[in-house]
């Protein structure tokens, strides 16, 4: 049995006792890992044990948030129901959870647009939670799922300042990439985990290639909803000049009229709304052109 099966043993007994999970379900007390209440953190276990260590991409995420957690514990019990071994099992687990619900098909359209697909030699990315599983190994900086105030984790604090954190990074996390195959290559979902990942790469502890631009780590962006702005921009065909983007935005900003349902009941000042607009039209410049796109 592998150091990832053996993890998951003393939860077995736990996670085969819970009825089937909704996505919206609350982490279950008794897979709490630990509790931080000063600073409103919470971990618990989820089976994301699996590692593909003959991967040729590794896809990296923030955590588990609650749905890929809760669709975590139904595939391993779904999977030992069937009669698959533990090892089976967990495989499966990472092809049903990693990266699923509205999420997956944001990512696999990047994954697309970015020419995963030519460089592993399939037609679409979506195949790499079917029959393609054997090329890539999804993960995240931080292995079981962390919550912040009961809410998915997307950063703050930050994994380096506190060292739970940053134990569940170091332990899990960077043993679990330095076991995969050397020539493969890591792609950050997120700036936060770009920042993380050239922390580790500068500290030797990650030796795989990052895509980089201009000696810098750069990242698509993480396939939340909350970054639709930024998944737009990246999946466009003709990438707008800055000034183009900045005056259709806010043109469009205006005539949505969302404003009006704020307390104000004003526009937001405009030379405020056009910098926040030429952060993210910047930030996909540059994976644009890491991509040469």
């Amino acid at each position: 049995m592998t150091l990832y099966a053996k993890q998951l043993l003393p939860h077995l007994t736990d996670i085969h006792a819970l009825s089937p999970r909704q996505d919206n379900s609350p982490p279950e007390s008794s897979l709490s890992l630990w509790q931080l209440p000063e600073k409103k953190l919470t971990c618990f276990y989820a089976p994301f044990e699996h590692v593909n260590t003959n991967a040729k991409l590794i896809i990296v995420g923030i955590t588990p948030g609650r749905t890929q957690m809760n669709r975590s514990l139904n595939a391993l019990n779904q999977a030992t129901a069937n009669g698959q071994p533990v090892e089976q099992a967990l495989k499966l687990v990472k092809q049903t959870a990693s990266l699923s619900g509205t999420m997956r098909p944001r990512l696999v359209e990047m994954l697309n647009r970015l020419g995963y697909a030519k460089k592993l030699g399939i037609r679409c990315c979506s195949s790499l939670w079917s029959e393609h599983h054997h090329l890539v190994h999804f993960c995240s900086v931080l292995k079981y799922p962390i919550f912040v105030n009961g809410k998915d984790y997307c950063g703050q604090p930050k994994c380096f300042n506190v060292p739970n954190l940053q134990a569940l990074l170091l332990d899990q996390f960077v043993k679990d990439v330095q076991s995969i195959n050397s020539e493969a290559s890591i792609l950050p979902l997120g700036e936060m985990v770009a920042d993380v990942l050239t922390q580790l790469a500068q500290t030797g502890h990650i030796t795989h290639s990052l895509p980089r631009f201009e000696n810098q780590v750069v990242s698509p962006p993480h396939p939340s909803g909350a970054n639709a702005e930024s998944i737009s921009l990246l999946l466009m065909d003709h990438y707008p000049s800055l000034s183009e983007y900045q005056d259709a935005m806010y043109h469009q900003y205006l005539n949505k009229q969302g404003w009006l349902k704020k307390k104000s009941g004003q526009p937001q000042d405009e030379t405020k709304y056009k910098k926040a607009r030429a952060a993210r039209w910047y930030a996909i410049s540059r994976v644009r052109q890491a991509y040469k796109l």
